[in-house]
């Protein structure tokens, strides 16, 4: 099951980052963007799918998939601090799901 996979993977980049990691980001796990995004590529195959700015205009939100159908949302603060936000499998593109109407 990927659920269990993706959990241990998660607390083993908390862990090899806790050098980076911030307390303003408590509870989450953080560290080096370019660290996480090879990571991501590296162990899931996930690649950028999506970016916006966030409303407050002080983080970028990012999210990374993969053709299995894994999935991870990070945020890059204006301090250049990167954060999982959260992650998951199931990814499913909008113009791939049949029971949506077409815009």
């Amino acid at each position: 099951m990927m659920i269990p996979k993706l959990s241990l993977a998660l607390t083993m980049i908390a862990v090899g980052m806790a050098s980076t990691y911030t307390a303003e980001a408590a509870g989450r796990v953080c560290g080096e963007r370019a660290k996480m995004t090879k990571f991501l590529m590296k162990r899931y195959k996930e690649t950028p799918r999506a970016m916006g700015v966030a409303s407050s205009g002080k983080s970028v939100m990012e999210i990374y998939t993969s053709d299995k159908g894994s999935w991870t949302v990070l945020m890059t603060t204006a301090k250049g601090v990167t954060c999982i936000m959260g992650a998951g499998h199931s990814w499913e593109d909008r113009d791939k799901l049949a029971y949506l109407p077409k815009s």
